[in-house]
């Protein structure tokens, strides 16, 4: 459960960062990462951040599920 809400947070996270570098013409809503780059960039850094988070914690859960077949 915890694994599903890191990756739905992240890759919420990672369309907002996408929406803020490129805009939408659709809705005409302008790239706001020239104005506000520092932001932007940890934004980005952010983003990077909960989805190493949610790899890892991927990792932990196989790791556990081994631990637990093994006994």
């Amino acid at each position: 459960m915890m694994a599903a809400l890191t990756i739905a947070a992240g890759s919420a996270s990672a369309s907002m960062v996408y929406l803020a570098h490129n805009g939408n013409d659709d809705v005409n809503w302008l790239p706001f990462c020239q104005q506000f780059g520092d932001f932007c960039q940890s934004a980005s850094g952010a983003v990077i951040g909960s989805l190493l988070a949610a790899a890892l914690l991927l990792v932990i859960i196989i790791l556990s599920a081994f631990a637990l077949k093994r006994n």
